[in-house]
């Protein structure tokens, strides 16, 4: 039987990407900014991550049976690797996408947006984070603690790439945008 509570946060962390995802996506597309865009990538990824760690948290909940005689818990330590997967994956698309827009030559309009939507997508994973950790300590889950660590890493992209727009918005330097978006993922 899984445990509710894993279960439930597991839940709290696709609900939580899927907001960012929506989120940064339309943001990154109205300011035409790369580093937003990337953003929203690497959250899309983080969704899957997020789903798969759900499904995982199920799985190993199941007793063991004939085939799985030591129970299914193992399929918590697979996810980490899935995940790590679509977390390269993810940084060849940010890579595209910084080339696209540093050859294009595109600014950014309605910096405060994306300013805002960094923030959001800050304290939202700060907290999400957070709760994932504690339930992970508390059951033991491998799963668990991965979305959460994988979550906490993205606090500081995201820092990275509020730091980059705040620049932008001080010198208008529209290059560092989508190097910004390299450096941060």
């Amino acid at each position: 039987m899984s445990s509710p509570a894993k279960l439930k946060v597991a839940r709290l962390s696709i609900i939580s990407n899927t907001i960012l995802v929506v989120g940064k996506l339309l943001i990154g597309i109205i300011t035409g900014s790369v580093s937003i865009i990337s953003e929203a990538i690497h959250s899309s990824i983080d969704l899957i991550a997020a789903v798969i760690t759900y499904v995982s948290v199920r799985a190993a909940a199941k007793p063991p049976d004939k085939e799985h005689q030591f129970g299914h818990g193992k399929i918590e330590t697979i996810s980490g690797y899935i995940e790590a997967v679509l977390i390269f994956f993810a940084a060849l698309l940010i890579i595209h996408e910084a080339i696209n827009k540093i050859v294009n030559r595109t600014g950014v309009k309605f910096i405060w947006l994306g300013l805002i939507i960094m923030g959001i997508s800050i304290i939202l994973n700060w907290f999400v984070s957070r709760r994932l950790m504690a339930v992970a300590k508390k059951y033991n889950s491998i799963a668990l603690e991965a979305d959460a660590i994988h979550l906490t890493t993205d606090i500081y992209t995201s820092l990275g790439v509020l730091v980059g727009l705040f620049i932008v918005q001080l010198t208008g330097l529209n290059i560092i945008d989508p190097i910004d978006s390299e450096i941060c993922q």
